[in-house]
C-alpha cells in the first residue's frame, strides 16, 4: 500500500479578456486562494484502477480504448480472485477524466451478471443508503484529486472464487497545445499477472504525430525530460489509424515496484491540418463538425497582470508565481503590450503612468525587477483588484478568499458581470490552499470562459505557464458557424459562436438533421483574425456515413452511435456549463430537467445522476462454500441436492492405492488421488486386554506394550485436462513437465486456465474458464511429528461444479447431481440421531441407506461440521463398491473393474 500522504488544495484564477481598442485582445488572470485550509488525505499518484495485497489478488486487468474521431470508449474488465478459505471483501476503484461520462458498469458474481443503473441523483442516492442499511453489496461514484473522478464499488467475495467487474466510460478528447491527450490511470497496487492496455485509434486524417511517453505520475515534467515508453508496441495499420499495445510483464511490473504499477498511461497524437472549414461525421441522422485550421496568424495581445501578493501567499506559493511570472514574460513579443498590477489590502501597478507598455528588451527587464520585489504580506481584496482588472482590460494572478473590501460573492459576481461591457472572456485558474471552486466556476461562465485548477505541488510552475501557452495564443476572434441546409435541426445544434479559437485547440459543433440520406453539407465558418475577417467555405467536407476495419487492429465498438452519443454527450455538457451561470431558478430547473433526461436516454453519470449497483440480498456470497471435499484421513464429505446437512463417509485403502476422485468425459477433466499410510507408535499400558486391535504381531521387533496406529491419506493428487497435467505433492507440483515449489504466491495461465499459489503456500487453485474451480490443501506436519512416523498429506476441494456435465463422476464427482432426501429420522436411546436417506438422481437405481449424525472437522477452516455419516466405505451410497475406484495408474481414466461402473443415466 502506498504511505498516504496530505496536501493542500489551492485555488487561483487565470482570465482574459478582450480589449476593444486598438489592440485586439487582452488577458485577465486572477489566482484567488480561500482562507480555510482544506487538507486532504490521498493515494500517491492518486491514479487508481485498486484492490490491496492484503484483499483477493487481481489475477487479470484488461483496458481498452476505442478513440474514433475523438471520441474515446474506454472498457476497464478486472477479475479478481479470492484464494483464501473465507469470504473476503475488494474493492474495483478506478480513476477516470474529469471531462468522462461513466455508460456501463457490469458486475458479475458467480456465472451472475448485475448491471450498473443509472438514476436521478436523488433516487439514486436514496436507494444506495437503502441498500447500504440492509447490508447490501452496494457501489457508487466519489471524487479525487487531480481533475478526475472516482468510480468505486466494493464487495465480498466468496472463498475460493472470482469476480469480474468491467466499466466503460466516455470523452471526448481536447485538443490543447497541437494535441490530443488520451490518459488511462492505472494503479492495481499489486503485480498483475495479466494485464494489458490497448488503444486502438480510428481517424478521418492522417495522423501526423504519435508519442507514448513512459508511465508516470501526474506531477508534469519539461518536454525534454520526456522519452518514449519502450514496453509499448505500436503499429500504423494505415496512415489513419493507430494500435497501441501495453503488456509489461511480472517482472517488468516488478522492477518498477513491489507493489506493482501506478502512474498514468498516456497516448498523444494529432492529425493532419489544412487550412479549410475542417471535417463533418455523419452518421444516422447526426453530424459531428471538427475545426481545426492550419496557417492562421495569432493575434497582438494586451495583458495586464494582476498578482495577489496577500499573506496567503505567502511561502512555495509566491516562489511559484514568480517562477511562472518571469517565463510568461519572456514568452511575449514585439506587438504585445502588458502591465502588471499586485495587491493586497491595496492595489499598485508596475508601469503607473500608462495602462500598458510594449514589450522591449528593457520594460521586460524592468518587469523581473518588479516581480522579484514582491513579498507576501495583508489582506485580499478581491472585488477593488477584479474591478480595476476589468477596467484595464488586463491580466491578473491572485491567491486569496475576498478578505477586504466587498467580501459577498453574489455581490462580486454581480459586479464583474456589469463591469464586462464589452463580454471579455474569463479563464479561471484556481490555485492556493482553498477556495471556493463553484464560484469559480460560475464567474468564469457567466463571463464566456472556464475554470480550471492548479495544483499546489513541485509542477505548479509549468502547470500556470501550460495554461498559458494554451490560452495566450489567439487565432481567431467572434467565430461563428453557418450550415446552409435546411435538413440541419436548428434547435438541436450545440454552441455555434466562440468567443476564441486558440492556437493548438479545436472547436466542436454537433447535431441533428431530418434526412439520414444526407451526402453534402454547405457550411460558412468565419471570425475575426490579425488582418480581417476570416472566412472559410465548405461543400465537399469529408462525409462519413460508415468506417471500414483496419487490418491488424481489433474491431472498435459499435460504430452506429458515435455520432449521436456525441452529441448527447456534448449537448449533456453544454446545458450544464449554461445552467451554471444561470441565475434564473425556473430557466435552471428547465435545464436540470433537460440535462437528466438525456443523461438517462444514453445512460451517461453526470452531475445530475448517479449509477447504483447492488446485489440482491439473496445473492450475498456464502463465507463457506468448500463443502465437498476429501481430506484427513481420508473423510469425504459432500454437499448434494435434497440436504441440508452434508453427507460424509470413510474410504479405507491402503499404501498405493490410486483412486478417481473425479472424471468428466465433457470437459475432460480427470482428478485421480495416491493413497499413502503412516504408522503411530504409541504406549497401551492395557495392550493385553486391546491386543486384537493392534498390529504389533507384524513387526517382530516391538514389544506387546507398542501398538500403532495406522492411517491412511492423500499423498499425491493428479489434475488432467486435454490443454495440461498437473502433478501435486505436499513437497513440490509439476505442471506439464515444469517442476514447481510451494514456496510464495505465484500464477500460471495456460490458455483460460488458471493456476494460482496462495502466499501461505498451502493453497493451489485451478480455475477452468467453464466454471470449475477445484482446490488442493497441502498439510505439513511438524518435525517431531514427522519423527514419530506422521506424513504429509494433500486434501481435495470442489470449490466451483456449476461447468460439469451430467456425465461426471468418481467418488466425489457423482455428487455433483446427485438427489439425496432425509426419509425419516428418529433419536435413539443413546442419544444419537439415526435416519435413513434416499438416493436418486444421476444413479441407475433409486436406493436407500441409514446414516447417523455426526460430526467431522473440515481442515480447510479448523471448524467442526455436521454430516450424515455412512458406514462400511459408503456402501449403498456411492454406485458400486469403493474398490470399483481403484485406478490401474495415476494417469488412466480406466478403472481395474471398468465392466462394474455405472452406466451413465
Amino acid at each position: 500500500m502506498f504511505k498516504k500522504t496530505q496536501f493542500w488544495i489551492s485555488y487561483a484564477e487565470f482570465k482574459f479578456f478582450r480589449n476593444m481598442g486598438n489592440f485586439e485582445f487582452a488577458f485577465l488572470c486572477v489566482i484567488l486562494q480561500m482562507i480555510k485550509p482544506l487538507c486532504i488525505g490521498y493515494q500517491q499518484y492518486s491514479n487508481s484502477i485498486t484492490a490491496a495485497q492484503s484483499e483477493p489478488e487481481i489475477t487479470s486487468l484488461h483496458i481498452r480504448s476505442d478513440i474514433i474521431y475523438r471520441f474515446a470508449s474506454t472498457c476497464v474488465v478486472s477479475t479478481i480472485v479470492n484464494d483464501a478459505m473465507i469470504g473476503r471483501e475488494t474493492t474495483f476503484d478506478v480513476t477516470l477524466p474529469d471531462a468522462a461520462f461513466i455508460s456501463n458498469f457490469t458486475l458479475e458474481v458467480r456465472g451472475k451478471s448485475y448491471q450498473g443503473i443509472i438514476k436521478e441523483k436523488e433516487i439514486a442516492r436514496k436507494q444506495y443508503e437503502q441498500a447500504r442499511r440492509k447490508g447490501q453489496t452496494a457501489g457508487h461514484i466519489a471524487t479525487r484529486p487531480r481533475d478526475t473522478n472516482r468510480f468505486k464499488v466494493s464487495i465480498n467475495v466468496a472463498a475460493i472464487s472470482e469476480v469480474t467487474f468491467e466499466l466503460t466510460y466516455n470523452e471526448l478528447l481536447q485538443r490543447r497545445r497541437g494535441s490530443y491527450d488520451h490518459t488511462i490511470y492505472i494503479n492495481p497496487k499489486q503485480i498483475v499477472p495479466n494485464l494489458v492496455v490497448e488503444v486502438v485509434i480510428q481517424e478521418s486524417r492522417e495522423i501526423t504525430l504519435l508519442f507514448v511517453p513512459p508511465l508516470r505520475n501526474d506531477i508534469l515534467s519539461s518536454w525534454d525530460d520526456i522519452g518514449r515508453n519502450n514496453l509499448a508496441s505500436i503499429r500504423r495499420p494505415s496512415k489513419t489509424s493507430a494500435y497501441i499495445r501495453y503488456t509489461p510483464s511480472v517482472e517488468e511490473q516488478r522492477r518498477t515496484s513491489y507493489q506493482g504499477l501506478s502512474g498514468l498511461f498516456v497516448v498523444e497524437y494529432d492529425v493532419d491540418r489544412k487550412m479549410d472549414a475542417g471535417d463533418i461525421m455523419v452518421v444516422n441522422g447526426y453530424f459531428v463538425h471538427f475545426f481545426a485550421p492550419r496557417g492562421l496568424s495569432r493575434l497582438r495581445r494586451r495583458i495586464l497582470f494582476i498578482l495577489d501578493t496577500s499573506g496567503s501567499m505567502d511561502g512555495i506559493k509566491i516562489q511559484q508565481l514568480k517562477s511562472a511570472m518571469k517565463e510568461i514574460l519572456d514568452d511575449l513579443q514585439d506587438g504585445d503590450v502588458f502591465n502588471i498590477v499586485q495587491f493586497s489590502g491595496n492595489v499598485s501597478t508596475w508601469a503607473s503612468d500608462v495602462p500598458a507598455r510594449p514589450v522591449t528588451p528593457e520594460s521586460i527587464r524592468s518587469a523581473k525587477s518588479f516581480i522579484d520585489g514582491l513579498t507576501a504580506e495583508g489582506w485580499t481584496n478581491i472585488n477593488s483588484a477584479m474591478l480595476e482588472g476589468l477596467r484595464l482590460i488586463t491580466a491578473n494572478i491572485t491567491n486569496g478568499e475576498p478578505t477586504e473590501g466587498e467580501t459577498d460573492r453574489s455581490v462580486i459576481l454581480d459586479n464583474i458581470k456589469t463591469a464586462n461591457i464589452f463580454s471579455v472572456p474569463i479563464f479561471s485558474l484556481s490555485f492556493g490552499e482553498s477556495a471556493d471552486l463553484k464560484f469559480l466556476k460560475k464567474m468564469s461562465a457567466q463571463n464566456n470562459g472556464f475554470a480550471r485548477k492548479i495544483y499546489e505541488a513541485s509542477d505548479a510552475t509549468l502547470q500556470l505557464t501550460g495554461f498559458y501557452d494554451e490560452v495566450s495564443s489567439i487565432l481567431m476572434s467572434n467565430v461563428s458557424f453557418q450550415y446552409l441546409d435546411d435538413r440541419i435541426i436548428k434547435h438541436s445544434m450545440t454552441n455555434i459562436i466562440f468567443p476564441n479559437y486558440f492556437e493548438g485547440s479545436e472547436l466542436v459543433v454537433a447535431g441533428q438533421m431530418n434526412d439520414k440520406s444526407l451526402e453534402s453539407l454547405k457550411l460558412s465558418v468565419t471570425g475575426a483574425g490579425p488582418n480581417g475577417m476570416v472566412e472559410l467555405n465548405s461543400t465537399g467536407n469529408i462525409i462519413l456515413h460508415e468506417m471500414q476495419g483496419q487490418p491488424g487492429i481489433p474491431k472498435p465498438y459499435s460504430f452506429e452511435m458515435i455520432t449521436e452519443k456525441l452529441w448527447a454527450y456534448m449537448t449533456i455538457k453544454q446545458i450544464l456549463n449554461e445552467r451554471l451561470r444561470e441565475t434564473n431558478q425556473t430557466v435552471k430547473n428547465l435545464m436540470k430537467e433537460r440535462a437528466t433526461s438525456l443523461a438517462l436516454k444514453y445512460n451517461f453519470v453526470t452531475p445530475l445522476t448517479s449509477m447504483v449497483v447492488t446485489l440482491p440480498k439473496g445473492h450475498q456470497m456464502n463465507n463457506n462454500v468448500l463443502d465437498t471435499y476429501v481430506d484427513n484421513d481420508p473423510h469425504f464429505i459432500v454437499n448434494v441436492k435434497g440436504l441440508e446437512t452434508s453427507v460424509c463417509f470413510d474410504v479405507m485403502g491402503k499404501q498405493g492405492d490410486i483412486f478417481n476422485l473425479l472424471f468428466d468425459d465433457v470437459t475432460g477433466i480427470l482428478v485421480n488421488a495416491e493413497v499413502i499410510s503412516e504408522k503411530v507408535k504409541r504406549t497401551n499400558k492395557n495392550v493385553a486386554k486391546t491386543n486384537k486391535t493392534s498390529n504389533n504381531t507384524k513387526h517382530g521387533n516391538e514389544t506387546n506394550n507398542t501398538t500403532y496406529d495406522i492411517k491412511t491419506y492423500l499423498g499425491k493428487i493428479i489434475i488432467k485436462s486435454s490443454r495440461f497435467r498437473l502433478i501435486i505433492s505436499p513437497y513440490r507440483w509439476k505442471f506439464n513437465k515444469v517442476t514447481k515449489s510451494w514456496r510464495g504466491s505465484q500464477t500460471i495461465s495456460s490458455r483460460k486456465t488458471k493456476i494460482v499459489i496462495d502466499g501461505t503456500g498451502k493453497v493451489l487453485l485451478v480455475m477452468f474458464p467453464n466454471k470449475i474451480t477445484l482446490l488442493v490443501i497441502r498439510h505439513m506436519r511438524t518435525k517431531s511429528q514427522l519423527q514419530s512416523g506422521k506424513v504429509n498429506f494433500l486434501g481435495f476441494y470442489i470449490a466451483d461444479d456449476r461447468g460439469f456435465s451430467m456425465n461426471t463422476h468418481g467418488l466425489l464427482g457423482q455428487f455433483i447431481y446427485r438427489n439425496i432426501v432425509l426419509e425419516k429420522k428418529r433419536k435413539l436411546s443413546d442419544g444419537k440421531i439415526r435416519g435413513k436417506l434416499v438416493i436418486d438422481g444421476n444413479t441407475k437405481k433409486t436406493r436407500k441407506v441409514v446414516a447417523t449424525l455426526g460430526k467431522r472437522r473440515n481442515l480447510s477452516t479448523d471448524k467442526l461440521i455436521h454430516c450424515w455419516m455412512i458406514q462400511n466405505n459408503g456402501k449403498r451410497l456411492i454406485d458400486g463398491n469403493y474398490t470399483d475406484y481403484l485406478m490401474a495408474s495415476l494417469y488412466s481414466t480406466k478403472t481395474n473393474r471398468r465392466h462394474i461402473r455405472r452406466q451413465h443415466v
